[in-house]
């Protein structure tokens, strides 16, 4: 019961817009797996598809960071939305590792997306 408090205290205190925006996300997917995807994953940078999904449970990549469009096969990071498909380490997680901003699971305030010194090192974000 406290943990249905608490997420309805982090409800209330969302915008007003960011409420409608989830409300219209929910109403609009037709499932748990595709609200997740078009929350976390996004669409494709390769070619603007909706149909993504994480590669948690791709066997032989199992990382929930990486993307995969089912459309066009693109693997990308859903963090900073960088090619992965030569390479399965996004170059941002090194630049993450010696970050003073970064936590202890190299997450800062920024993230990799808006990130200046990750742009700076490897050429901007893939638009």
């Amino acid at each position: 019961m406290e943990n249905m408090e608490n997420i309805w205290q982090v409800w209330k205190s969302l915008p007003e817009e960011i409420q409608n925006a989830l409300k219209k996300a929910v109403d609009e997917v037709s499932s748990e797996e595709q609200l997740v995807s078009e929350i976390m994953i996004g669409a494709c940078p390769q070619c603007r598809s909706t149909e993504t999904r994480d590669c948690d449970e791709v066997e032989g990549i199992q990382d929930c960071t990486i993307g995969l469009c089912m459309d066009c096969g693109f693997l990308f990071c859903s963090e900073c939305r960088r090619d992965l498909s030569q390479n399965l380490n996004c170059k941002h997680w090194e630049i993450c590792e010696t970050c003073i901003e970064a936590d202890e699971n190299l997450l800062c305030e920024v993230g990799p997306e808006k990130c200046k010194r990750v742009k700076s090192e490897l050429g901007g974000m893939e638009e």
